[in-house]
Parts: C-alpha cells; sequence; structure tokens
C-alpha cells in the first residue's frame, strides 16, 4: 500500500519595504512505500499526526525505540503483534498467536501487560474463547488511543525526534 501526506510549510520573505510577509504553502510529499527508508519530508510528517507515523515501519520503529528507552514499548508491542495477527491466514497459527499476545500483553503476570479497561479486558477474555484476526480489536483500539495521547506528543517533542530531523541536514525553502 502507498500513502500520500501533504506537508505544511511557512515561507517568509521580506519586500522592498522592509516588511515581512508570511505564506503558508503545502505541497504533496511523494508516495512512499511504508518500509522504503523515510525522507525529510516524511520523517517532519510525523510531528503533524500520530496516523503519519504509524503508517511508516520506520516511524513505528522509532517510537519503539524511544518508549524502550522509557521502559514504556509494551504498548507500541502489542500493537504491531496484533497487526501481525491480523494478516494470519492459517486458522492454526492465529489461534497460537493469540494466546501468545494474550500471555505477553493481557494476563496480569505478565511483566508487559497493557493498561486496559475492565469493559476490554473481558471482552477480550471473552473472544479468547475462540481465537481469531480480531480478537483483540477493541484493545488494539484502546492502546493506539492511549499512544496518540501519551506516547506520541512525548516523542515528536523528544531530543530524539529532534535529532533524526537534524540527521538529514539543513533544509532551506525555496523563495517565490
Amino acid at each position: 500500500m502507498v500513502f500520500g501526506i501533504l506537508c505544511g510549510w511557512c515561507v517568509q520573505q521580506e519586500n522592498a519595504d522592509g516588511q515581512t510577509t508570511t505564506q503558508n504553502k503545502e505541497e504533496p510529499v511523494p508516495p512512499l512505500a511504508p518500509e522504503a527508508a523515510p525522507t525529510y519530508e516524511i520523517v517532519y510528517s510525523w510531528s503533524f499526526a500520530f496516523d503519519n507515523l504509524m503508517k511508516y515501519r520506520h516511524g513505528q520503529k522509532h517510537l519503539a525505540e524511544f518508549l524502550k528507552g522509557e521502559f514504556s514499548d509494551e504498548n507500541i508491542l502489542f500493537w504491531q503483534a496484533c497487526e501481525e495477527l491480523k494478516r494470519e491466514r492459517n486458522s492454526e497459527k492465529i489461534e497460537e498467536k493469540a494466546r501468545i499476545i494474550y500471555e505477553d500483553f493481557i494476563s496480569i503476570l505478565s511483566p508487559k501487560e497493557v493498561s486496559l479497561d475492565s469493559r476490554v479486558r473481558d471482552l477480550v477474555n471473552t473472544n479468547m474463547g475462540r481465537p481469531s484476526t480480531s480478537t483483540f480489536n477493541e484493545a488494539q483500539n484502546q492502546i493506539y488511543v492511549l499512544m496518540q495521547r501519551d506516547s506520541y506528543p512525548r516523542y515528536v517533542n523528544s531530543a530524539q525526534y529532534r535529532k533524526l530531523l537534524e540527521s538529514f541536514g539543513v533544509r532551506e525553502m525555496p523563495v517565490d
């Protein structure tokens, strides 16, 4: 699947009278396969929306590295495990993967237990009676929202994200 994104840019120019004018521009970012190495524009777009970051494996990887440094990577690991489960077509493997996800992230005995409300936890427990690719959908959605509200703002304001942006070098905006 290929994604297209718009990046917003702000261009400031000084006119002949010495006044500064600001012009907002939006430029399409060329489509990029989620597994391809991201461009500056793609990495920059991550700061606009959590969805932009999560569309790319590199975005997920960088977020996971950041969260691992905070000892809080269980949410992204759970979300990724659920995505992998959704891609599985073999019914025996679906059941096996669902049990592993449950033991690794849902069980109260797990050191990587994700925080779910009681309604969603009860639903997952019920769904585990007949595991399927959708067993964890509600839990995955809840964790996605949690990451969007909690982990994501910390990441885009982190030194790690700034360093990643800076690794592309200085970007100069074109003058019209």
